[in-house]
C-alpha cells in the first residue's frame, strides 16, 4: 500500500505529524476521524535522497531510552510512550522507526522482538530489553541502558577531546609546510638559479626537496587515495580487521592503552548485561562483541566455551590470557562472593579511570614533542634559506 505524510489535531488541539500506510488518501481520511483526528493535509511521502542529518545516533538512543524510561514511571503503557516519543520526536528517522516499533506492538509483538526489527538499536540494547521483559523490571532496565549509554558516551567524548589538540596541530603545522615548500620555497629558487652562485648544502637539500614536492605532489596525491581506497576495502574483509587489530597491538605505546580501554569496556558491558539479568552465556557473546578488537575476541571464545563446560568464570577468564592477574583475583572474589556483575563494573570503573590518566600522561608527551618536530622543521627551512641568502652578499661586485 501507499504510504502518506499526513498533518492532523486531536480534539485538545494538539498537532500531529505521521505517516502511514492507507490503500487511499480518502481512506486514510476516514480512519485519522474515526480515531478522533481532524485531519489537515494527506499527501503522498517521498523520502529525501539524501539527507545528513537523519543518521540516528547514539546520544538519540540515550535522550530516547531517558524519556521512555520517565513516562514509563509516570505510569504510561509503553505503546503510549512510545507514540508520544514518536510524535515528538524532532528527526525524522528516530520518528518514522518508533512509528513501526509502535505499529508492530499494536499487532501484538514484544518490545525486544520489535526492536530487533529496527537496525539503530544494538543487540546488547535488545537483549537488556528482553530480560527486562522476561522479569518484569523494564523500567529499571531501561535506566541501566541509559546509564551504559551515557557512561560509554562520556568516556569516548574524553578520549576524543584529549586527541583533538594534537591532531589540529598536526595538520596546522603540517599545512604551514606544505605551503613554504609548494610556493615560497620555489620562488626563491628561480632568483637563487639566477645568481649562479653555488648554494649551501642544507639550501640545496632543501630546494631539492621543494622541487620533488611541487613536480610529484599529484603523484603523492593519487598515491595516497588508491593505498586509501584499497585498504578501506581490505579494512572490510575479516582478514584485515585481524591484520590491523593484531599490529595495532604490537606496537608497544599503544598496546597498553589498548588493552586497559578493551578490559574496561568488556567489564561494563559484562556487568551492565548481568545486572540486568541477562544470561552469562549471552551476556559474554555479546561483551566479545563490542570490545572492538578481532584479536581479543577471539582470545575470550575461551571463557564462552569454559563457562558453557561449567568450569565457572575465573578459571577460562585466566586461559584467555587478556585479563592481567589483579582482575583475575576480583574476578574470583567476586565469583565466590555471588557479586559478579558489581565486579565487573567495578573493573571497568578501574581501567577507564587508568585510560584516562595514561591519555592525559600521551597527551602531555605528544603536544611538545609535536611543537618541537614542526619547530625543527620550519627552523631548519628559515636556516636553509637564510644561509643561502647570505652566501648571494658574498657574490664579488
Amino acid at each position: 500500500m501507499p504510504l502518506f505524510q499526513y498533518e492532523a489535531v486531536d480534539r485538545k488541539g494538539n498537532r500531529y505529524r505521521d505517516r502511514r500506510e492507507a490503500a487511499s488518501a480518502a481512506v486514510l481520511k476516514d480512519e485519522l476521524r474515526k480515531e478522533g483526528f481532524i485531519p489537515l493535509s494527506i499527501d503522498p511521502y517521498t523520502p529525501s535522497r539524501f539527507n545528513p542529518f537523519r543518521r540516528v545516533t547514539t546520544k538519540d538512543l540515550l535522550i530516547f531510552t531517558q524519556e521512555l524510561a520517565s513516562l514509563i514511571e509516570s505510569g504510561l503503557t509503553l505503546d503510549r510512550a512510545i507514540l508520544v516519543l514518536a510524535q515528538h520526536s524532532e528527526k525524522e528517522r528516530l520518528r518514522e522507526v518508533l512509528n513501526d516499533v509502535y505499529r508492530a506492538l499494536q499487532k501484538g509483538q514484544s518490545f525486544s522482538e520489535a526492536l530487533q526489527a529496527q537496525k539503530i538499536f544494538p543487540r546488547l540494547y535488545v537483549n537488556m530489553v528482553k530480560a527486562g521483559e522476561a522479569g518484569g523490571i523494564l523500567e529499571p532496565v531501561l535506566k541501566r541502558i541509559a546509564a551504559f549509554i551515557q557512561t560509554t558516551t562520556e568516556f569516548k567524548e574524553e578520549i576524543t577531546s584529549a586527541l583533538i589538540y594534537p591532531i589540529l596541530l598536526t595538520l596546522v603545522g603540517s599545512s604551514a609546510v606544505a605551503v613554504l615548500m609548494l610556493y615560497v620555497i620555489p620562488r626563491f629558487a628561480g632568483i637563487f638559479k639566477e645568481m649562479g652562485q653555488a648554494l649551501p648544502l642544507p639550501t640545496q637539500i632543501l630546494l631539492g626537496v621543494s622541487s620533488a614536492v611541487s613536480s610529484s605532489w599529484w603523484v603523492v596525491l593519487i598515491v595516497f587515495v588508491v593505498g586509501g581506497v584499497f585498504l578501506r576495502e581490505y579494512l572490510k574483509t575479516d582478514e584485515g580487521r585481524i591484520f590491523l587489530d593484531r599490529l595495532l597491538l604490537r606496537i608497544p605505546l599503544l598496546r597498553s592503552l589498548q588493552m586497559k580501554i578493551y578490559i574496561a569496556r568488556f567489564s561494563r558491558t559484562m556487568g551492565t548485561l548481568l545486572k540486568s539479568g541477562v544470561p552469562i552465556l549471552s551476556a559474554i557473546r555479546i561483551s566479545r562483541e563490542v570490545v572492538g578488537n578481532q584479536v581479543i575476541s577471539r582470545r575470550l571464545e575461551v571463557l564462552e566455551e569454559g563457562v558453557r563446560k561449567g568450569k565457572g568464570v575465573t578459571q577460562p577468564l585466566r586461559e584467555s590470557a587478556v585479563f592481567p592477574e589483579v582482575v583475575m583475583q576480583m574476578v574470583a572474589v567476586g565469583e565466590e562472593a555471588g557479586r559478579l556483575e558489581e565486579t565487573f563494573i567495578h573493573i571497568a570503573e578501574r581501567f577507564e579511570a587508568e585510560s584516562r590518566s595514561f591519555i592525559k600522561r600521551l597527551i602531555s608527551f605528544i603536544e611538545p614533542a609535536l611543537i618541537l618536530l614542526m619547530g625543527l622543521v620550519v627552523g631548519f627551512i628559515v636556516i636553509s634559506m637564510l644561509l643561502a641568502i647570505f652566501s648571494i652578499n658574498e657574490i664579488p661586485l
